[in-house]
């Protein structure tokens, strides 16, 4: 709206302002012609559409960085299909899916994870919402018992960051060795 309104003003000021005052310009100032506050209201003009441009441009930008935000963290197709035909191919396991507590964003994602987990026939139990003490950071976290170089966590942790997922492993000891805690953090 803002836009319009400059557009507008701008619109008056450069035509209809100079219009105006043409007169009293021309007695107070004798060096001044018609062809100098015709350059003049040409001039104002142009810096209100300039300024009404920039106004649009900047409002834009806001509005795609807003969207983005809203939008949060989403698969691509192709992501989808490589994660489910990757997790496919492993032994299953118990997976418990948690989110961050009030964060809608991270929720909303870790439903898709989860969907990604049940479509290549994995258990999942959850999505969770939780407070984690100490924060869990950005991106996803897996929990897993097992320190071997070949843990099934590990695995999906190296599957998670070929598909461009920002993801980490983290040793539970007290965890069932065949059971692996994902959480899903904040946005990075």
């Amino acid at each position: 709206m803002r836009f319009w309104i400059g557009l507008l003003l701008s619109l008056f000021g450069g035509l209809v302002g100079i219009g105006l005052f043409r007169e009293w310009i021309k007695l107070n100032y004798p060096l001044i012609n018609d062809l100098h506050l015709d350059f003049i209201a040409l001039i104002i003009l142009i810096i209100g559409l300039v300024i009404t441009a920039i106004d649009h441009l900047k409002q834009s930008r806001n509005l795609k960085q807003l969207e983005d935000e809203q939008k949060g963290r989403v698969l691509k197709p192709k992501q989808r299909e490589n994660l489910v035909n990757t997790l496919n191919n492993l032994e299953k396991i118990k997976i418990v899916l948690t989110g961050i507590q009030g964060d809608r964003e991270s929720i909303r994602f870790a439903n898709s994870i989860k969907d990604i987990f049940i479509e290549a026939n994995w258990e999942v139990d959850g999505v969770w919402e939780d407070i984690i003490i100490g924060g869990i950071g950005f991106g996803i976290t897996l929990r897993e018992s097992s320190s071997e170089p070949n843990s099934r966590g590990k695995i999906i942790n190296e599957i998670l960051n070929k598909n461009q997922i920002k993801s980490r492993i983290v040793l539970k000891p007290d965890l069932k060795p065949n059971q692996i805690e994902i959480i899903v953090g904040s946005r990075p």
